[in-house]
């Protein structure tokens, strides 16, 4: 089956959606004409999230309007510590229809949500030292509401006109570092993205491009438990499930075992053939491979023991919905009363399915990154049955690139001190890394929170991790 991948404040309203002001300031920052007028509203707040100032609001995107809206749902936090000369992180959802906001309330911001449906302070935010950006994507998800689009590539236009339009409302940060983080189906999202803004940036450098825009600083990605490659991830899912734990009993595997090769002719199929009859061929014969939930075991945490649905498996999920609900909260976040939180939209679900945006080789739009400069890294939680490391693996393995070489040889090596190990080709944190988290599942932030804040120090900053010398592959034998 197919499932998900998955503060006392001070308010200030700007909505232009006709005539545009020579200048606008937010918080005693200018910024001047440039581009089109576009709609936007942003709020400004300390108390809602604790720890330091936040922002959010809607940007709208190209061919919004008053009567057809198509507007994107951020929430910015401020770096605790010189937010204006920070690294920004765009954080994104999975799904595809999984909202974006799920990442800041769950230990990526400088609060998390309590089971009151409040917030505590964070110890391990991102947030820390980083401008952090949750941005519900694509329109739909979560309180982006209006137009929809139903493949990755179509909102990975409106990904870049929503961060060319955020920078312009934030002008002191255009310059920062940008580095885009997101996991599951964000596997699919992340590079399309990348993709996007590697290509205006080009069109920019000629002379072409989006009127008004200024060329985004992109320097890495990170990604954590993704799927990438529909091929690499059916193929390897039984080998997490029935070998590496035992996440099925014998029985399931068996007849699972027995089903899948059709499910992975019909992919390979649609990769050779790109049409959507083909693709949607490849997604139904991969439908009922094998169950995706299991009485008693959380798919993304084969460790943790509930009754298998999401919000038994992560109430934090419930609580979260519900805090995002609250009137109070809608209204310090400056979101109309009428829009309605979920974390999981069906709607846009069903309709990149429909489209079979799942069936594709997202990973190769890595190999043009890569040989541009862009780094990359993939942190995965070992722990997780539902995009299970040795498909994450496999997939790395088949990214041709200047790295390949080296990373189908290089042991992962013993993190020092941490249950990881490392495989990091490149000086610094490595161009071109894998982190294999041991006490991690599908959501590694939340699985490992100390542990992830490291990785994201070593990998901003490109600090080289601290590790033993010899080790073994990711499969525990030696090379």
């Amino acid at each position: 089956m197919f499932r998900l991948l998955l503060l006392t404040t001070t308010t200030a309203l700007f909505a232009f959606c006709g005539g545009w002001s020579p200048s606008l300031t937010i918080n005693s920052v200018g910024y001047g004409r440039g581009l089109e007028p576009f709609y936007h509203n942003v709020t400004t707040h300390d108390s809602l999230c604790l720890g330091g100032t936040s922002h959010s609001g809607h940007i709208g995107l190209a061919g919004d309007s008053e009567a057809s809206p198509k507007r994107s749902f951020f929430w910015y936090f401020e770096a605790q510590h010189k937010h204006e000369d920070a690294p920004v992180i765009l954080t994104i959802g999975g799904g595809p229809g999984s909202s974006g906001m799920a990442n800041p309330l769950f230990g990526q911001s400088h609060c998390k949500v309590t089971e009151n449906r409040t917030t505590v302070a964070n110890q391990n935010a991102w947030s820390e030292n980083y401008n952090l950006v949750a941005l519900d994507h694509p329109v739909g998800v979560g309180f982006s509401y209006g137009t929809h689009v139903n493949n990755s590539r179509a909102a990975a236009h409106d990904a870049y006109d929503f961060l060319v339009k955020f920078f312009h409302l934030f002008p002191k940060l255009s310059n920062n570092k940008l580095i885009l983080a997101g996991g599951s189906y964000g596997g699919v999202y992340i590079p399309h993205i990348a993709t996007v803004i590697h290509e205006q940036n080009i069109a920019l450098t000629l002379g072409r491009g989006k009127p008004g825009a200024a060329r985004l600083n992109l320097d890495a990605l990170m990604v954590s438990n993704p799927m990438s490659d529909l091929l690499s991830h059916k193929r390897w899912a039984l080998q997490q499930r029935c070998y590496n734990t035992d996440f099925y009993n014998a029985l399931t595997c068996t007849e699972a075992f027995a089903r899948l090769p059709a499910c992975l002719e019909a992919v390979q199929m649609a990769y050779m053939h790109d049409t959507r009859a083909l693709r949607g061929h490849a997604m139904d014969a991969c439908e009922n491979v094998y169950p995706d939930r299991i009485p008693g075991r959380s798919l993304e945490n084969v460790n943790v023991r509930c009754d298998g649905s999401i919000g038994d498996c992560m109430p934090e999920s419930v609580w979260a919905a519900e805090f995002m609900n609250m009137p109070k909260t809608k209204a310090t976040l400056g979101v109309p009363a009428r829009l309605n939180f979920t974390f999981v939209n069906r709607q846009v679900h069903e309709e990149f399915v429909a489209e079979g945006d799942m069936v594709q080789q997202a990973y190769l739009l890595y190999e043009p990154l890569l040989k541009a400069g862009y780094r990359l890294l993939h942190y995965i939680g070992k722990l997780d049955a539902n995009c299970a490391w040795p498909g994450v693996l496999s997939m790395l393995r088949l990214i041709r690139c200047q790295y390949q070489t080296a990373f189908l040889s290089a042991p992962d090596l013993p993190w020092v001190g941490e249950d990881a190990t490392v495989r990091a080709i490149g000086p610094g944190a490595g161009n071109f890394t894998y982190v294999l988290v041991n006490g991690a599942g599908h959501f590694v932030t939340g699985d490992q929170p100390a542990l992830v804040k490291k990785i994201l120090h070593h990998w901003v900053e490109n600090v080289p991790f601290e590790l033993e010398a010899g080790g073994q592959d990711a499969s525990g034998e030696t090379p």
